[in-house]
């Protein structure tokens, strides 16, 4: 039997001698007419489709056009048939493929109503797929995508994503919030592949990953395939399409990045709770800066994006007090605008629904009124700005970023005063200047309605996918014309295939509204999968919420029985988090969760802070090491954490347990409550055990050991072979206290380095 590596050879001689000819794949395109309902309700999307009523199985070659060595560009025609021959019903198409770095093409039908259009990539019968945006639930023990169709359509993430009788429940009582195993807040059109190749598609339109390929509900489709030496070069090549982050500001490796909501007097309580326990706080994330509404739901963040001065009352004052003690601020907005300001904060400055009403700069139905729809409750509406209207997107900049959010108000008070009369003061947060603040979480992206008028002239359906890139464009512009553009950060969930590329200054991803629990489908053993396919996609800077974020306590109908269902967090749950947050994330931040006053907090007890402190403590020391994986991501684009594919063969190709911070550590992550131990694959090499100082050399490729993992102290493991990581896990033990003269940690540096000392500079990356 031939082995893999071998069969990879055989696949990959031939494209690396000359380009790949991907119209010699069977079948490389075809065609379906089907039709496409879409019901909405919540963020939530349910798409059901008719049977196809015509499908065109084969590609027939009519000609071909070679490329000249100017143009590199080969051209080709043919029929898309229903039969091996051409007939009246056939689909003639024109194919172009351009040769640069890698194959670029386009491929095109005449347009006919309810068509989509299927690529398919070369491939063996050992290729393995991941990546396609932030997933969670691939297959349960990797990520690595089975050949179950994957739609690749942003909405709401779900609650349970198929882990039962919750997501049943959630599906059929809450209008189909539940989810299944691929929703997610940000789906992307490409993979990455064990054979080192990536295949993309740049469509916006609904699309799909089956058969080797992406199905595209469009007459065009677009992409580009990739093939190169190993997986690094692959992210590479692919992230100069997708973009790349440009790291975070430095500050964020200065402490944890606290969550908090409640009101002034609330959030002062629990940073002086947090600061007399010796926690170092980079920052303070005040989600309900704009003040709070009350609905059947709970009380909610009031969606008009301008500082609540009575909630608030001394904000300016907290803010320069905090920015004094190296703390910056942070807040909360998204693209939608809630209706009923007056009700809920009559003594505001301004009302953005109405003011973009007024404007026209919001979304509208064929009908010509405004689109309104609703989140979570019948009761809590609102209308979204319409992103592909330049001028709605200039007075969102302006308005709510630069004046609310920054502080620098001159353009928004003179081109777009309020339009109600206010008379109290008029502070930074709220149309005065100031010094504003640092960072915000820019949240949503994936409501729009596949039924929608735009501005533009384009659809709901072609603008869905793309409306998380709209987004993040918004703030990576804004975030853009500062000249110290680097202090400032925000953070998105939603997104797609070029939300980096948009979002480069100042953006990057959190993974998403986890639910409080441990499991694989939505809970923290989630978080790792999501953080490896986001990688394999171009996200390479990533975190989540320390602790989760959904709770919940719900009863349904469950196979005629009535079923309750609790979701909660718990001590161990959270620091099993701040775990892993403190070694994976690039911030580390913490979130109170939908039910604040009712879940387990972070300054709740002594023993959690006791917790924070030590795992704020140790993210600070990972950041030098991380500063240069920093420098990694937006030089070449690749994630922070890794698969142990990168670097350790692609036998492991798709694990989920375990995972690089870069080359030089190991994490094995707990995900199971209660246990003491964790198994873990140890690779060929030396590797020193973090908290014991103890050497593993390993010489055989499967090396599985189970070894200690209790709370507060979770496998984590260096390689010993490079001087970067000698140098990075000193300092790690110097901060830690380990380095004490004769201990065992200290013995491991009395013995020579293998490397001169002139070298030492030019070893840092």
């Amino acid at each position: 039997m031939i082995s893999r590596l071998v069969q990879t050879l055989l696949f990959l001689l031939p494209f690396l001698a000359s380009s790949v000819e991907i119209w010699e794949v069977d079948n490389f395109l075809t065609a379906q007419i089907s039709e496409l309902n879409v019901h909405e309700k919540d963020g939530n999307f349910n798409f059901t489709h008719s049977p196809p009523t015509l499908t065109y199985p084969y590609t027939l070659l009519n000609s071909t056009t070679p490329s000249s060595k100017r143009s590199k560009t080969t051209t080709i025609t043919g029929h898309i048939s229903t039969t091996p021959t051409v007939s009246s019903s056939s689909l003639p198409f024109t194919c172009t493929f351009t040769s640069s770095t890698h194959i670029k093409f386009t491929c095109s039908t005449p347009s006919i109503s309810n068509i989509s259009l299927h690529l398919k990539y070369p491939s063996t019968n050992e290729t393995l797929y991941t990546g396609l945006g932030i997933q969670f639930t691939p297959s349960p023990t990797s990520t690595i995508f089975s050949d179950t169709p994957v739609p690749l359509t942003v909405g709401e993430q779900g609650v349970g994503r198929g882990i039962q009788p919750l997501t049943k429940i959630m599906n059929e009582n809450y209008h189909g919030a539940g989810g299944n195993a691929y929703s997610t807040y940000a789906p992307s059109n490409v993979f990455t592949s064990n054979l080192n190749t990536s295949g993309y598609v740049v469509n916006t339109e609904y699309t799909y990953f089956k058969d080797e390929g992406f199905e595209v509900r469009s007459n065009v489709i677009s992409g580009g395939f990739i093939l190169e030496n190993s997986y690094y070069e692959c992210l590479n090549e692919l992230t100069k399409v997708t973009g790349r982050f440009n790291g975070v500001p430095e500050w964020t490796g200065e402490g944890v990045v606290i969550g908090l909501q409640g009101g002034e007097n609330k959030v002062i309580r629990k940073v002086s709770k947090l600061k007399d326990g010796g926690v170092k706080i980079a920052g303070l994330w005040i989600q309900d800066w704009a003040g709070k509404r009350v609905d059947s739901f709970g009380s909610r963040v009031l969606w008009n994006w301008e500082l609540d001065g009575e909630f608030y009352p001394g904000w300016n004052e907290r803010v320069k007090e905090w920015e004094e003690e190296g703390i910056r601020t942070l807040v909360y907005i998204n693209p939608c605008l809630s209706t009923r300001v007056e009700e809920f904060k009559p003594y505001g400055r301004r009302n953005l629904f109405e003011e973009a009403k007024e404007r026209g700069f919001l979304i509208m139905r064929e009908n010509g009124e405004v689109y309104v729809q609703s989140s979570a409750s019948d009761e809590f509406q609102f209308g979204t700005v319409d992103l592909t209207d330049p001028e709605a997107r200039e007075w969102y900049i302006e308005v709510v970023i630069n004046c609310n959010i920054m502080c620098s108000c001159t353009v928004a008070n003179t081109k777009y005063p309020p339009l109600k009369e206010f008379s109290g003061d008029v502070k930074c947060g709220m149309g005065g200047e100031g010094e504003g603040v640092k960072g915000w979480m820019a949240d949503f992206g994936e409501y729009l309605p596949f039924d929608v008028v735009l501005k533009d002239g384009t659809d709901g359906g072609r603008r869905h996918n793309d409306w998380p890139s709209l987004w993040a464009g918004v703030n990576g512009e804004a975030v853009g014309r500062k000249k110290n553009w680097k202090e400032y950060l925000f953070f998105s969930r939603s997104g797609s295939l070029k939300s980096p590329l948009v979002a480069s200054k100042g953006g990057m991803f959190w993974v998403g509204d986890q639910n409080t629990a441990w499991d694989g489908n939505d809970g923290l053993a989630s978080v790792l999968t999501a953080y490896l396919t986001a990688g394999s996609s171009g996200f390479s800077l990533t975190h989540s919420d320390v602790g989760g974020y959904t709770s919940l306590n719900v009863t349904g109908v469950v196979d005629g029985e009535e079923t309750n269902v609790y979701v909660g967090r718990t001590g161990e749950l959270i620091k099993r988090w701040m775990e892993l947050s403190a070694v994976a994330d690039c911030m580390m931040r913490t979130h109170e969760g939908n039910q604040a006053d009712k879940q387990l907090q972070v300054w709740d007890t002594p023993d959690l802070i006791a917790s924070l402190k030590f795992w704020t403590d140790f993210h600070v020391l990972l950041h030098p090491f991380r500063r240069v994986l920093l420098k990694e991501a937006s030089k070449y684009g690749w994630p922070l954490v890794r698969g142990m594919w990168y670097d350790y063969g692609m036998e492991s190709f798709g694990m989920n347990s375990q995972f690089m911070l870069g080359k030089d550590l190991l994490m094995a992550p707990v995900f199971t409550p209660g246990a003491e131990t964790v198994e873990i694959w140890i690779p060929r090499g030396e590797w020193v055990n973090l908290w014991t100082c103890e050497v593993t050399s390993v010489e055989v490729p499967d090396h599985v050991v189970e070894v200690e993992a209790p709370v507060g102290r979770p496998a984590i493991y260096v390689t010993w072979g490079e001087k970067r990581a000698r140098k990075y896990s000193k300092k790690i033990w110097d901060g830690l206290g380990m380095m004490e003269k004769g201990g065992r940690c200290e013995e491991l540096y009395k013995w020579k380095m293998p490397w001169s000392k002139k070298d030492e500079g030019e070893r840092e990356l």
